[in-house]
């Protein structure tokens, strides 16, 4: 029997371990949504009895996700007041052409701002303004955002309320019997982590960006190539023509990638065929290009049968109505087959409507993730249609069937209500729509002053930040700055989800074991080594995590497991949680750990290596600056 129990707990680790992996890979691959990846990971340590149901599902109810979410309505409220918005456009118009300086105000509002509020919302409201700045200015914006981004991180580091990944670590430890941190504790590392980040970025790293700064850099896909569609119409001069897709590249600068007839690809490489009507050209180029292509009579773009489609647009004697409206086709209807537009009107049809466009950033929170346009019915439900997509890396299946990625951008048309009901949508960033109707700038004192009130009850230790963050937000619903449904708009969802997942899959390790293993294992390398080694790699190893999954997630992975470690070596516990805290924040190679990078990879024209190139170096720098720091502030013997 007590074989039995040996091999039941063998297998209780080896299932721990093996959902963690799959975890882990699913956070990288990027497969499906990391809220979905973390609800697999609670319903497989439920299934296979390793949690019971009231500790697999502690995590939504645990002190870090509700404060997480407060601080979020929080930032809201401070957004829907117009606050933002007004602090971008005052401080940053009249600041002139000098690039450098741009940059260094832009981090410093930004950066500040972050210290309170979340810097998601932040970032989006700047994006807009820094590109119509740009416009003005000629000053690149391949310059501007990504140190934009990497100061709303900066500052997010310096405050206890500046990041989701700071609240998990407080709550987490208040709850292991722990001091946590205080209000404006962790500035003591961040702000000068905040400084020396600053200075490389304006006299180093700013020069391995892109300088896209000539008058076009920032107009609407003019950074990198984008995947669209067009479709040959009847009585188009292209019928009969032989395809030559060297001839497009030559005549458009635009690459044909494939010709698509009755669902099936034409090949053009060893024949020489010839359009024909309804036959779908899969191009990519620039989207002005593009759009060249586009306007030769006889093609169109691929427009969703929905409510702005060609055929939704019919002539008099066949129903439009007073309005020149247009007639939403039922649902049902198969956006996959390209409607045939006439180029000469023949057959009574009235072109579309000049309708405006606008680039769309799919963020880590959309519900698209993982799916089609075709298959959410995008038109139908956002009466907008999508003209061109944008990815890095390759890709060269028809826009409307393309899975979509975090960071995805696309180019989208649809009249400006469209447009705005997009820009309020969760999971989206519109770049260019009009100013929020709802904003309330009535509501900024009260709001500013609930914000100061949680602040000040925090810092003096009157209330806990879950409990001063909730009565903020009740005040927010009560004072009409907010209102209900917009207050279940602030609260991100999909944090929420993989806040409780990594907090359940926390649980599992400390419950099989593994953390006091782990935790064995660090130990006896004290003994050869001492415990800074420890602390270090803490720190590192949070680094790498962080540069691949969610940095809120990597600290409720890793903070068992430093609480463990530190009561074996009779260690100070919050140094180690200082460690992963910080590590987990400092992560800046890769574009994938934040939302913010996500925001403004296809605005500033990035690429990949962009994001390398800067993020290095500035990995390497922060991480020499919080280890030479955390023992003193946070002594690792007390």
């Amino acid at each position: 029997m007590f074989d039995s129990l040996i091999t039941f707990e063998l297998l209780k680790i080896f299932l721990t371990l093996f959902i963690l992996g799959m975890v882990v890979y699913g956070f990288i691959s990027e497969k499906l949504p990391p809220d979905v990846t973390s609800l697999l990971a609670i319903l497989g340590l439920l299934i296979t009895g390793i949690l019971t149901p009231q500790e697999a599902f502690a995590g939504f109810s645990h002190p870090a996700t509700v404060s997480v979410a407060a601080v979020l309505v929080l930032s809201a409220g401070i957004e829907r007041t117009g606050a933002l918005t007004f602090i971008a456009r005052r401080i940053l118009a009249p600041l002139g052409r000098s690039e450098v300086l741009l940059t260094f105000v832009l981090m410093v509002v930004i950066g500040a701002l972050s210290a309170f509020i979340n810097n998601t919302a932040a970032v989006a409201i700047f994006i807009p303004v820094i590109l119509e700045v740009c416009r003005r200015t000629g000053a690149s914006p391949g310059r501007l955002l990504m140190p934009m981004s990497h100061a709303a991180t900066f500052g997010g580091m310096s405050t206890l309320v500046g990041t989701s990944t700071n609240l998990v670590a407080h709550e987490f430890a208040r709850k292991a019997g722990l001091s946590g941190f205080s209000m404006f504790e962790l500035g003591k590392v961040g702000l000068p982590m905040m400084i020396a980040g600053s200075v490389y970025i304006l006299l180093i790293g700013r020069w391995f960006l892109p300088k896209n700064h000539n008058d076009d850099a920032t107009a609407l896909g003019q950074t990198d190539p984008y995947l669209s569609e067009l479709v040959v119409t009847q009585d188009s001069q292209w019928v009969g023509q032989e395809i030559d897709d060297k001839k497009i590249l030559r005549d458009f600068e635009v690459e044909l990638i494939g010709v698509i007839r009755d669902g099936q690809v034409i090949s053009f490489d060893s024949e020489r065929p010839r359009y024909a009507v309804n036959d779908s050209l899969r191009v990519r180029g620039m989207l002005e290009k593009v759009l060249a292509l586009a306007s030769q009579k006889g093609l169109t773009l691929h427009r969703p049968r929905g409510r702005y489609s060609e055929d939704s647009f019919i002539g008099e004697d066949q129903g439009k109505n007073e309005k020149g409206g247009s007639k939403a086709q039922p649902n049902g209807v198969d956006d996959a087959a390209p409607a045939a537009v006439p180029a000469n009107g023949s057959s009574g049809k009235l072109p579309p409507p000049k309708l405006p466009m606008a680039e769309l950033v799919v963020l880590t929170t959309s519900g698209l993730i993982g799916r089609t346009l075709k298959g959410v019915r995008f038109a139908e439900r956002f009466d907008a249609v999508v003209l061109a997509l944008k990815r890095r890396g390759d890709v060269t299946d028809r826009p409307s069937t393309t899975p979509l990625h975090a960071g995805d951008v696309l180019v989208v048309e649809g009249t400006k209500e469209s447009l705005q009901a997009l820009a309020d949508t969760r999971g989206f960033l519109v770049i260019g729509t009009p100013a929020h109707p709802e904003q309330r700038p009535g509501k900024m004192i009260i709001t500013v002053v609930i914000l100061v009130a949680v602040i000040t009850l925090v810092s003096f230790g009157v209330l806990p930040i879950v409990t001063a963050a909730v009565a903020g937000s009740a005040a927010l619903i009560l004072t009409g700055s907010l209102k209900p449904r917009e207050v279940y708009q602030a609260i991100d969802l999909s944090l929420v989800f993989l806040l409780a997942g990594t907090l359940a899959l926390g649980e599992a390790l400390e419950k099989a074991g593994i953390t006091i293993y782990i935790a064995e294992v660090l130990t006896g390398l004290t003994d050869y080594t001492g415990p800074y080694t420890i602390l270090v790699c803490f720190f590192v190893v949070s680094v790498i995590i962080s540069e691949f999954m969610s940095n809120s997630g990597t600290v409720a992975l890793l903070a068992p497991v430093a609480v463990s470690s530190a009561a074996q070596m009779g260690i100070n516990p919050m140094a180690l949680m200082a460690a992963i805290t910080f590590g987990s924040s400092a992560a800046f190679a890769m574009p994938v750990g934040y939302q913010t990078n996500l925001m403004i990879y296809g605005p500033g024209g990035y690429r990949f290596k962009d994001f390398i190139r800067m993020g290095i170096a500035l990995d390497l720098i922060l991480a020499a600056l919080a280890l030479w720091l955390i023992p003193r502030f946070w002594p690792l013997i007390n």
